[in-house]
């Protein structure tokens, strides 16, 4: 098959996606950037809108990765594309491609939202920006996990299981982070201090989410049919 009947069957794939993932999506970004509004109040309103917005950041990572891979099973929708002119990398592809700019203009758009409320917003000091961000960066990087076990092991349960533990991770990512010094110090001050040590996580989180893309692709490439 040419080159160009191939990038025309990846993008129907995407925009198969699309079509059945938008409104969804449109709804829980809505969600999410009323509880990015949450927290320029004060007290258990701020606290509310920090658990939502973290709930709703993963929540709609679930929500794409169960719509747009995990279901294809199911709905046996996955040996049906299997058996179009389209190779495994081709699925992989279309798959990586929508998922993963889909959850990051979604991610970005909240990222954005939070960023600028804790900079408008007077009771909130500057120097949580960094905080927020490696710790929206980290949702990021457990959502390409997830993806990644639900494209290679194309199992719910595993999906599930990784999920599962990915959670508790991030739970536990966020007390680690806010106790390390170099970033608590600088929490509550009225200035974003981005210095080595909060760099450096950032740099970390980044080169570990394109390890994981990259041993996907990896995986991915030497498949000949699927499980």
């Amino acid at each position: 098959m040419n080159k160009v009947n191939q990038r025309s069957l990846i993008k129907a794939i995407i925009y198969k996606d699309w079509y059945f993932s938008k409104k969804l999506l449109v709804l829980f970004s809505s969600f999410g950037l009323v509880s990015v509004y949450l927290l320029s109040f004060e007290n258990m309103a701020f606290y509310i809108g920090m658990v939502l917005l973290i709930s709703i950041v993963i929540i709609i990572g679930a929500l794409l990765i169960f719509s747009t891979v995990v279901s294809e099973r199911k709905k046996q929708t996955l040996p049906f594309l299997m058996s179009l002119p389209i190779s495994y990398m081709d699925y992989t592809k279309a798959k990586l491609i929508f998922n993963l700019l889909t959850y990051f203009f979604t991610w970005l758009l909240l990222v954005v939202a939070t960023i600028g409320i804790i900079f408008f917003t007077e009771h909130l000091p500057n120097g949580l920006i960094p905080y927020a961000l490696i710790v929206l960066i980290e949702l990021m990087v457990a959502f390409i996990l997830v993806l990644a076990t639900a494209l290679i092991s194309e199992s719910e349960i595993w999906t599930i299981v990784v999920m599962s533990i990915n959670n508790i991770g991030v739970s536990l990512f966020i007390f680690l982070i806010a106790s390390i010094r170099d970033i608590s110090s600088f929490m509550k001050g009225p200035v974003a201090v981005w210095n080595s040590t909060a760099l450096l996580i950032i740099v970390i989180e980044i080169i570990i989410a394109l390890v994981i893309i990259a041993t996907t692709l990896y995986v991915q490439s030497h498949k000949k049919d699927f499980i």
